[in-house]
């Protein structure tokens, strides 16, 4: 054989095993189950007592049950894995005084996804609006999008962002998941479109489409006045002695400060009425025995929303702890393990899943149901 000849050969055998390396790494990077339409995969996060991840567990250390039958796991993989993500961000007048916090936290979770994640960012307002109009894993063009392109502050249309993200989910491949930032109930205008909750519930379990819940609580303020992130009703509330249209001493004005000018009092609304973005104010809300002031949370569905599916739910009383939980969301996203059984029936049901680790004090979160095939 000749040199010229040999050192083909050589460059030929390399190129081919270089081939087969790629392909196995990628097939490890992302196990597909397309041909093995019995298969159900879950993806299962676990934590330990003190809420830290467990990330050292092994095949042995689960037991996957279907209806309350163990499952022999088939599959079993412990490898970061791509995800595909829709963010949803509340931009309910409530929040608008923490849009740059808002902002800057998802651009956190952006800055936390790795090469092989494909996302889209949407806001809810006066419309559910996600670009960009396909999947992207450019972080420069998504990073674009938040700092430009989110909605201007208006109601809060929860449950139709939800369903909205779930739909642009539909046809992706892999692990699909859906991150909502809110701090409000659903609370669209009366010409948008109601989605109810039980449908957005029902789809999370039978699509399998993971949720994740950010949600910030509006607490009263310590110091009385006007208020933008305290309750309905804080939002316009004035107390004697203090605050702007106050008294000090016998019913006089307050004094200004040198060069300030006083505004017209803040009207308090009428009951039954409703800012965008909270309920509706009643007259329970206002002033009782404690002061009528409550803090404001998300809607406690969003908790059983992101249950249901196996995903986490992160509920926060300062917005300078936004961007440290959407970086702790993508951390966890990243850090699942894959577990996949046979589907002992064909039978078209929905089945109920329960996913247990064996070593003590552990607690895992994992989708709770699955459709199963349907015989032919």
């Amino acid at each position: 054989m000749t040199r010229s000849r040999f050192m083909l050969a050589v460059t030929l055998a390399v190129v081919s095993a270089v081939g087969v390396i790629s392909v196995n790494i990628s097939a490890r990077q992302e196990p597909q189950f397309r041909t093995a339409t019995d298969t159900v995969p879950i993806y299962a996060t676990v934590l330990d007592r003190d809420g830290r991840l467990v990330t050292d567990l092994r095949r042995e250390d689960f037991e996957v049950y279907d209806n309350g039958r163990r499952q022999s796991v088939s599959t079993f993989v412990n490898d970061v894995q791509p995800i595909t993500v829709v963010m949803m961000l509340d931009r309910s007048g409530s929040v608008e005084i923490q849009f740059k916090l808002i902002e800057e936290a998802a651009a956190e979770f952006v800055r936390n996804l790795l090469p092989q994640d494909k996302a889209r960012i949407g806001s809810f307002s006066l419309t559910v609006q996600i670009d960009p109009d396909s999947f992207s894993s450019d972080r420069d063009e998504l990073l674009t999008i938040i700092r430009e392109r989110l909605q201007p502050q208006g109601p809060t249309p929860l449950w139709s962002a939800a369903s909205t993200a779930m739909t642009a989910l539909s046809n992706q491949p892999g692990r699909r998941v859906v991150v909502i930032f809110t701090d409000g109930h659903d609370a669209p205008l009366d010409s948008q479109p109601k989605v109810p909750f039980d449908e957005v519930r029902r789809r999370a379990e039978t699509e399998d489409i993971m949720v994740y819940g950010v949600g910030l609580v509006n607490e009263c303020a310590a110091s009385p006045g006007l208020s933008l992130l305290g309750s309905p009703f804080k939002w316009f509330q004035r107390r004697p002695g203090r605050g702007q249209g106050g008294t000090q001493g016998r019913g006089a004005p307050p004094r200004l400060p040198p060069g300030r000018i006083r505004l017209p009092p803040i009207p308090l609304p009428i009951p039954g009425g409703r800012i965008p973005g909270k309920p509706p104010i009643t007259t329970e809300s206002r002033i009782g025995p404690d002061d009528g002031c409550k803090d404001q949370g998300p809607d406690p569905s969003l908790r059983t929303l992101t249950e249901v599916g196996g995903g986490g739910y992160f509920e926060l009383r300062r917005a300078s702890d936004l961007a440290a939980t959407f970086a702790r969301v993508a951390g966890e996203l990243h850090q699942q393990y894959l577990l996949a059984f046979t589907a002992p029936v064909r039978d078209g049901a929905l089945h109920r899943l329960e996913v247990r680790a064996t070593r003590p004090g552990l607690t895992v979160r994992a989708r709770r149901g699955y459709v199963a095939p349907l015989r032919e």
